[in-house]
């Protein structure tokens, strides 16, 4: 499995991994592949309920699931929505902390500037 979740505390969780790219690629999966996928990772069935609901066999359940898995990590690999995802995520967090840097030696060294559109920059920069 890829490693999408390379800071926090999830590193292990796998289940929040698949999650992630259900949300990216879930609509790319057959309908009964996203059934599965949905009941099993997000409503937290067991194979045999999913089974049942869907009147299909266990095994049946568990190939969807397979497949699924295995066409989510392809989608990414070829795709790497999610990598691409976070990677924005990371620079738009490392530019905001730039800009907040800027701003308090800005406030800090500058003698004289108009406090109120001061904080409404800061308020549109950062909302």
């Amino acid at each position: 499995m890829l490693d999408l979740l390379k800071h926090g505390d999830y590193m292990d969780n796998k289940f929040f991994e698949i999650n992630i790219l259900l949300d990216f690629y879930g609509n790319l999966l057959s309908e009964k592949q996203m059934r599965a996928m949905s009941m099993y990772y997000l409503y937290d069935f067991s194979i045999n309920e999913i089974a049942e609901e869907l009147d299909i066999s266990k095994q049946a359940v568990s190939n969807n699931i397979l497949r699924a898995k295995a066409n989510l990590l392809n989608y990414e690999e070829k795709l790497e929505l999610v990598k691409n995802s976070r990677d924005r995520e990371e620079e738009k967090k490392i530019r905001d902390e730039r800009l907040k840097s800027l701003l308090e030696k800005f406030k800090k060294t500058s003698k004289s500037y108009d406090k109120g559109t001061l904080e409404e920059i800061e308020t549109v920069i950062f909302e």
